[in-house]
């Protein structure tokens, strides 16, 4: 059936907008690294500055969760067009090459940067390497990161987005649930209820399995993204539940925004918090899967009440996004070492490094779209093709 969410053939400007604005963020995301508390592949001498942990924490809180979910709409929308085995082809080539032209290229210049910066504190592998970038290159292929240099980094995206499209695909043939669809648009407080089960994955596994992007055995990551892209599908299947959303996206805002302050008053000013609660860690991760889930219900219905329109920048930066993903955290790590020597002015230094990153990324990004035999290599559809 013809999903009626997106014009047969057409483009659904909230989802290409949304998506646009969480991979920019990347910038001052993964820029605020370089200031953090926890270890990571490059570190400004200073660090940490408890500024870079609250920018942190109100970018991570929903700007991963928010691109698997668009993720999701993505592939109900693309299997409307496309049988199962077709949709699987065109993700491994969109997905799968450019993670292993990534492992190749992007990467291993990060892992150097680590390697020959002894002085970083919070170093993510302390292991020393004393050579330059070409004597370190034989050395890349040595399994497996943080012990050996083969890594994907922050490519860890590509290969769990490929892993939930198998997933997508088992259900494209399946019922969409029409009946819960219909009980649930009928009152948008309703879409308040799929978030219990996003706090139940946290509380039942977050415990036990701690972020590591490893695929192997990241299951607390795995249930809580496989959720969220499993929800954009249907949530895309079904237009009265994106009305539901839309609906109700004012109230979701308000219960979003006061999510996070409490959120925020629970988190220690070390974390970049207030410190005025100190709840069990059980209730900590219950609030803030609870706040994530009103988050992305509010982003999703302002979006698509102020942001379905082709906004003129959004718009042409949609079609680099992929390429802009793959190339700004190398820009940023890169950065930071050369930069390393300047110390004493975070914000100055912050500011530089991300006005840099952002600029290099994006021009990067112009160049790969004009590049027949760069394009397929960074996810990119042959020119002239659809996007």
């Amino acid at each position: 059936m013809r999903i009626e969410g997106i014009p047969s053939g057409g483009r659904r400007h909230d989802v290409d907008s949304l998506r646009a604005l969480a991979v920019l963020l990347l910038i001052p995301f993964h820029t605020a690294r370089l200031f953090d508390g926890q270890s990571w592949h490059m570190k400004d001498a200073g660090a940490p500055f408890p500024a870079a942990e609250t920018l942190l924490r109100a970018i991570g809180l929903w700007q991963m969760p928010l691109l698997f979910l668009l993720a999701g709409m993505a592939a109900a929308w693309a299997l409307e067009r496309r049988d199962a085995g077709r949709f699987l082809r065109e993700r491994a080539a969109r997905l799968l090459l450019p993670l292993a032209f990534g492992m190749a290229v992007l990467v291993p210049p990060q892992v150097w940067v680590e390697r020959v910066t002894p002085a970083a504190p919070l170093r993510q592998s302390p292991i020393d390497f004393a050579g330059g970038y070409l004597e370190f290159l034989p050395r890349v292929a040595r399994c497996c990161y943080p012990d050996g240099n083969l890594s994907w980094h922050h490519l860890w995206f590509l290969p769990y987005l490929f892993a939930y499209a198998l997933a997508i695909a088992a259900f494209a043939r399946g019922a969409a649930l029409p009946g819960l669809a219909r009980w649930t648009a009928a009152a948008p407080w309703r879409l308040l209820l799929p978030g219990a089960a996003l706090v139940a994955i946290e509380l039942a596994l977050r415990p036990r399995f701690p972020s590591s992007h490893d695929l192997v055995g990241d299951w607390a990551n795995h249930a809580h993204y496989v959720f969220l892209v499993l929800f954009g599908w249907w949530l895309a299947r079904h237009p009265s539940l994106e009305r539901a959303v839309l609906d109700g996206r004012h109230g979701f805002a308000v219960a979003a925004a006061a999510g996070l302050l409490l959120w925020f008053a629970t988190l220690p000013p070390a974390l970049g918090g207030l410190g005025w609660l100190d709840p069990s860690r059980p209730a900590r991760l219950a609030l803030r899967a609870a706040t994530e889930w009103l988050v992305l219900l509010a982003m999703l219905g302002q979006a698509r009440r102020w942001l379905d329109w082709p906004i003129p920048g959004l718009a042409a930066f949609a079609p680099l996004s992929l390429a802009f993903y793959m190339l700004h955290q190398t820009v940023i790590v890169v950065l930071g070492w050369a930069l390393f020597g300047w110390t004493g002015a975070p914000l100055a230094k912050a500011l530089a490094v991300g006005a840099l990153s952002l600029l290099l990324s994006l021009a990067g990004a112009a160049l790969v779209a004009r590049s027949g035999w760069l394009r397929p290599l960074f996810g990119m559809a042959p020119a002239g093709g659809r996007t």
